[in-house]
């Protein structure tokens, strides 16, 4: 608009008004903006209330179906460590035989594993390198890209500085994915470099950015610092990886085991790091992420109607109340003359008078 002078008509300001609303090739220089489409927010938004959200609930009700699904058995939880599962115990075959793709096993969750890869093996097979030139300590690569039909589809140029292991690519997928491309992947595997630098391994992505033990306790982390937070994920993903790599060494366990008692024995020496177990309201707000307040204004309502309504007996159904009204009463026996449950042909009055006749 500035280099064409278009700032000042109305409909070029109105759509710049409007760029909230814009498609993603309009982000494209935004980080991860690649990611987040136009109403993915609140179309996810909205599956995640409506599945117990109605319009007649109780603030009560949406209350604990909102806790009961955010919390620790949530589904986001479940979900959460799933794939922390599915991530450790993955076992993958390497078919390119590079440093590369082992070093994204390693770093990478499951899913984002299978991502990387796939430019890998692109970067491989369908990129080619056309020409290498070095401009003030940089690396200038050209790309051709080729298509499944081996025609060309994009050219892109790739610049590289090796000391530093900084990366710059024309197609900017990183800034809008948060992965390196597959042109990236054919430089860093011309150049034989075999793992990926730290800078452009997102926190986000990482198999270890959080631990499995700090998802029970989130609420009571929610006002530590980044710092202290970052530390102690590192020290929990830390002890998970011990774990899991001396399962089956029973002297290094031994060892371990050894080493963290005798840790845990000079910390417990320690008066600043002993645990108040008696403070309730301190219990309060380690398991729910808030404190008691002094004044309960909302309390539970009196009555609450419930399925078995306070007596043993369960609530009975509309069809079953009306099959019972809808029973007639016993009928008049002709050999009696009473209101029972039989009739005058098996009326024992009648047999009795019968057989009494007959004698």
């Amino acid at each position: 608009m500035k280099d064409h002078n278009l700032h000042y008509k109305r409909w070029f300001k109105d759509m710049y008004r409007r760029q909230t609303s814009w498609i993603p090739a309009y982000f494209k220089d935004m980080p991860i903006h690649g990611r987040m489409k136009t109403t993915s927010r609140s179309e996810s938004a909205n599956s995640f209330f409506n599945k117990y959200l109605h319009h007649g609930n109780f603030l009560l009700y949406f209350m604990v179906n909102y806790d009961t699904d955010t919390g620790c058995h949530g589904k986001p939880c479940n979900m959460q460590r799933h794939l922390d599962n599915a991530t450790k115990r993955s076992r993958h075959k390497f078919g390119m035989g590079i440093g590369l793709e082992q070093h994204v096993a390693k770093v990478y969750t499951n899913t984002d594993f299978l991502e990387v890869r796939k430019e890998i093996y692109k970067g491989a097979w369908n990129c080619s390198i056309d020409s290498v030139e070095n401009m003030n300590g940089w690396q200038v690569v050209m790309i051709t890209h080729l298509d499944k039909r081996r025609q060309v589809k994009t050219k892109c140029k790739v610049e590289l500085k090796v000391p530093e292991k900084e990366i710059n690519c024309t197609c900017e997928l990183f800034k809008r994915m948060g992965i390196l491309c597959r042109r990236v992947f054919a430089v860093l595997k011309n150049n034989h470099i075999e793992e990926i630098p730290e800078q452009y391994i997102l926190r986000r992505w990482r198999r270890d950015i959080i631990s499995s033990h700090l998802l029970v306790n989130k609420n009571g982390l929610a006002e530590m610092e980044d710092k202290t937070f970052k530390l102690l994920t590192e020290a929990y993903s830390n002890m998970e990886y011990c774990l899991e790599r001396l399962q089956n060494d029973k002297g290094k366990l031994e060892y371990f085991f050894k080493t963290t008692r005798a840790m845990r024995r000079v910390f417990d020496q320690d008066p600043v790091n002993t645990i108040a177990l008696d403070d309730s309201d301190e219990a309060v707000f380690t398991l729910f992420g808030v404190s008691i307040p002094e004044h309960i204004e909302v309390n539970i309502p009196p009555v609450v109607h419930n399925k078995w309504g306070g007596t043993k007996k369960r609530m009975v159904s509309a069809v079953e109340r009306a099959a019972a009204s809808s029973k007639s009463g016993p009928r008049k026996c002709i050999g009696c003359n009473l209101y029972v449950n039989h009739n005058w042909r098996t009326c024992k009055v009648r047999i009795v008078h019968e057989k009494s006749n007959c004698s």
